[in-house]
């Protein structure tokens, strides 16, 4: 929840950034780190507020057992091997 943020000033603008192909890219794929054309990318954001707000959003629709995956790949990964 970012509302008090956004009406304190904290954050003032947002961006989202599309690939060279037009395709929607979170996180950024880099290549700093290694990854090559068509990695899927990783996920790297589950802190404990991230994980905090999923485990209520799961609970609150009925299914307190569901948890963020831990197999969903790595950068270099295709689809097909998540």
């Amino acid at each position: 929840n970012m509302k008090k943020f956004l009406d304190a000033g904290t954050i003032v603008d947002i961006e989202v950034g599309l690939g060279p192909a037009g395709e929607m890219r979170y996180p950024s794929y880099p290549q700093s780190q290694g990854w090559v054309f068509p990695g899927i990318g990783e996920f790297i954001c589950y802190d404990k507020y991230l994980e905090a707000d999923f485990k209520a959003a799961a609970a609150k629709a009925g299914h307190p057992e569901w948890e963020l995956p831990d197999d969903a790949g790595e950068y270099n990964d295709t689809p097909e091997k998540t």
